[in-house]
């Protein structure tokens, strides 16, 4: 004979089993379909429905009548994110990178009004651009600087950019629009760097990729072979922070 605690786990589990009918490409379900999804009484898939969609775990279109993942869903999901630690995510894919072209590869976050180096792989070459984590340096100069200011609120760019008019919100929306930017000097010379943005589970731009090393190395016809990579290092780095 089940308890009254038995069978309150019971509908939890069904009420799982029925958010675990939803799955890339299954994406809406009547309630007939979940009702037989996990061959339970239509009136008892009901009721369980009503509560998820009431709780907002599940979306019910008005017109159609079928069901979809709800917003509650994707807040839980993106809170389970922001506990990632973005350095133990990323460390791997930068020491791919490092690997390719013994690089220097930079992860930056802003802090304040400026960036500050979060974690870095070091190239193995006597000629490197040194950095170290904990370094400090402005919004508004360098590939991984700019990357960052150009997904900063409106009000915030403005300012940083009124007392530093470095670039532009022109060069800032183009730079939004190619995924990249990329440093010929402008904080050291003889320097060159090439960042792209890395976005959690909700696509907000939570930290700047960056390799940099002597300007001599990154000229030549690989120069756009070298913003792909970046480019797509940062990319999975997003993925494997949620990004979808």
């Amino acid at each position: 004979m089940l308890t009254e605690n038995d069978s309150s786990v019971r509908s939890v589990e069904r009420a799982l089993d029925i958010l675990d009918c939803f799955a890339p490409g299954q994406l809406e379900f009547s309630l007939t379909e979940l009702s037989k999804r996990i061959n339970l009484a239509m009136s008892t898939t009901s009721r369980l429905v009503a509560t998820l969609e009431k709780r907002d775990y599940l979306s019910r279109n008005r017109d159609t009548q079928r069901y979809a993942l709800g917003s509650k869903l994707a807040q839980i999901g993106s809170l389970g994110f922001s506990n990632v630690d973005i350095r133990k995510t990323a460390l791997p894919f930068m020491q791919d990178l490092n690997r390719i072209y013994d690089e220097g590869v930079s992860l930056y976050v802003v802090q304040g009004n400026e960036r500050i180096c979060i974690e870095r792989v070091e190239s193995s070459r006597p000629l490197r651009r040194v950095i170290n984590v904990g370094d400090r340096h402005l919004l508004t100069r360098g590939a991984a600087g700019r990357v960052l200011l150009a997904f900063l609120p409106a009000g915030k760019r403005t300012a940083l950019l009124g007392s530093d008019p470095f670039t532009t919100e022109e060069a800032l929306a183009e730079l939004r629009r190619s995924g990249y930017a990329v440093s010929l000097g402008e904080r050291e010379e003889g320097v060159t760097s090439i960042a792209a943005p890395v976005q959690d589970a909700k696509r907000d731009t939570v930290a700047a990729l960056a390799m940099s090393g002597p300007s001599v190395r990154f000229e030549g016809p690989g120069f756009d072979d070298r913003i792909a990579r970046v480019k797509k290092c940062a990319d999975l780095i997003s993925d494997a922070l949620g990004r979808r």
